[in-house]
């Protein structure tokens, strides 16, 4: 596994930051250049950033904005907590692919994703929004699952996106409690202990809103993102589908375990929800 640790370098431009300097040039030469082709990655994937607008963000840059996070990054070093979290999962399942792994500071990014770069797919944690490094572990572990189902699986058909999307999201959370089992449940889904619950509590409703085609692919997965008021539904419950259906199958046998999922995308895809 290698580690980019692209934030260091957005530390610099900070440092180098005066009240009579340009913070885009700055900005400019000591982050985005240096990282330019992973940032272009990174940014094509957000439409609404372009040069104008990405430039009027990096002015309204504050230092002080990320003093939290550098004191925090040198108490907690995530790649130390990533070194060690890679180890446990690889004890589970271990890939002869290599891994990269890219920490760096954007704007708004998602906590924890995997993107394809240079062809492969890669771990990607933007740390801006970071205030501790508490679930960094289970973040980790959740990725690497996704790490792994994006290896040489092929283009998903357009039919099973939706399901593709639920079970994917049912093995990493599958996966990151068998990796680190001290974590309670909510922390492995990555929703609050209420949202959880209500997932318990409503497992035929949301197998009804998800399996009765009632709704079209593409209004399932905005469900999925963004959750649904009128319908009462919260943001990501339907990842509770997912890893119910993953831990039913394996359940049926001791022989049956998660390398199988990993493996094999048409049996993947073949769990019932």
């Amino acid at each position: 596994m290698r580690i980019f640790s692209l934030y260091r370098d957005f530390f610099v431009f900070l440092e180098k930051i005066t009240s009579d300097s340009s913070k885009w040039k700055i900005y400019l030469n000591n982050y985005f250049k240096p990282h330019q082709e992973f940032l272009e990655n990174y940014f094509s994937h957000f439409p609404l950033i372009n040069v104008s607008n990405l430039k009027q963000r990096v002015e309204r840059i504050k230092a002080s904005d990320y003093s939290l996070l550098k004191d925090l990054i040198s108490v907690c070093p995530p790649e130390k907590i990533i070194k060690e979290a890679y180890e446990k999962c690889r004890i589970i399942f271990s890939s002869n692919k290599a891994l990269e792994v890219y920490l760096f500071i954007g704007f708004f990014s998602p906590d924890g994703f995997v993107m394809n770069f240079r062809r492969k797919p890669v771990i990607c944690f933007g740390l801006e929004r970071y205030r501790d490094f508490r679930l960094l572990r289970i973040l980790f572990a959740h990725e690497y699952a996704h790490f792994l189902l994006n290896l040489d699986r092929g283009e998903i058909p357009e039919d099973k996106k939706l399901k593709w999307l639920l079970i994917s999201e049912g093995i990493a959370t599958y996966f990151s409690s068998l990796a680190f089992p001290e974590y309670k449940m909510p922390d492995h889904f990555l929703l609050r202990r209420d949202t959880l619950n209500w997932c318990q509590a409503n497992e035929d409703y949301l197998r009804d809103i998800y399996c009765s085609e009632r709704f079209s692919s593409e209004e399932l997965i905005d469900f999925f993102r963004k959750g649904n008021q009128e319908l009462d539904i919260p943001p990501r419950a339907g990842k509770y589908l997912g890893f119910r259906a993953v831990r039913k199958y394996l359940d049926q046998d001791e022989e049956k375990n998660i390398d199988l999922l990993f493996s094999d995308k048409n049996l993947a895809l073949s769990l019932e929800l």
